[in-house]
């Protein structure tokens, strides 16, 4: 008899303790789960950027003065499905004897067939975060992402790196969030498989979580002898406004 009742205490006891011993295991996974909640961040993997596709059928191109430098482009952007506006009005300025490529794709699009310089308005959205928030490399990652636009056109990306980030003060009527990034980037030339550098400005303003990007881009060996300042110009143009 006397070992059944030890038995029976046994049990007893363990009975008891266990409440104590699943209460310790639930305070510590709950006090790791929040330690763990504390230290992990949004998910920042880039989503490819690619055209910013076009509300209109084309686009409207002015001449600015003094004759024969600069145009004006103005279009409607079409905005994703859950926007607050049907479309966004864009404008930038360009160098007139930029020619306008590629609208049969519904995006913009303009390239120098002299210098080289290239003009692409692209879109992506953020990664849950702010435009000022985003990380500056994530920029790179959507811009030259395998499935973005840029390489999509052919361009076969060789190494990249966005060299700085500010922000920016809107013009009156823009999206409220205003960002500008360099980077500095190679890529193999088709004809013979060589390396080049090339510079560009990026512009963005954010809409809804949209990241709404030009980029104006020019050769290394050409962008102290004046492509720099005309990339800088378009980027300094570049509006994308609240819509309605």
């Amino acid at each position: 008899r006397k070992p059944m009742l030890s038995s029976i205490l046994l049990v007893a006891a363990a009975a008891t303790a266990s409440p104590v011993v699943l209460n310790r295991r639930a305070m510590l996974s709950v006090t790791t789960a929040a330690a763990v909640a504390g230290r992990v961040a949004p998910s920042l993997a880039a989503e490819p950027a690619t055209f910013a596709q076009r509300f209109s059928v084309s686009g409207n191109i002015s001449p600015l003065p003094p004759l024969g430098q600069y145009s004006r482009y103005e279009d409607q952007l079409s905005t994703p499905k859950g926007s607050k506006a049907l479309s966004l009005p864009v404008r930038f300025d360009f160098p007139q004897q930029l020619l306008q490529i590629g609208r049969s794709l519904g995006g913009i699009q303009f390239v120098d067939g002299s210098s080289g310089l290239k003009i692409y308005v692209l879109r992506a959205s953020l990664p849950g975060t702010s435009l000022a928030e985003t990380p500056k490399k994530w920029f790179g990652e959507a811009i030259f992402s395998p499935d973005g636009q840029i390489a999509r056109e052919g361009v076969e990306i060789d190494a990249y790196k966005v060299t700085s980030a500010k922000e920016l003060e809107p013009p009156a009527g823009a999206a409220e969030a205003r960002r500008r990034l360099a980077l500095k980037y190679t890529v193999i030339t088709p004809a013979n498989q060589r390396a080049t550098d090339r510079f560009a400005f990026v512009d963005a303003y954010e809409v809804d979580g949209i990241a709404y990007l030009l980029v104006a881009s020019g050769g290394a060996t050409k962008w102290e002898g004046g492509e720099k300042e005309r990339c800088e110009r378009v980027a300094d143009s570049f509006f994308i406004g609240r819509g309605a």
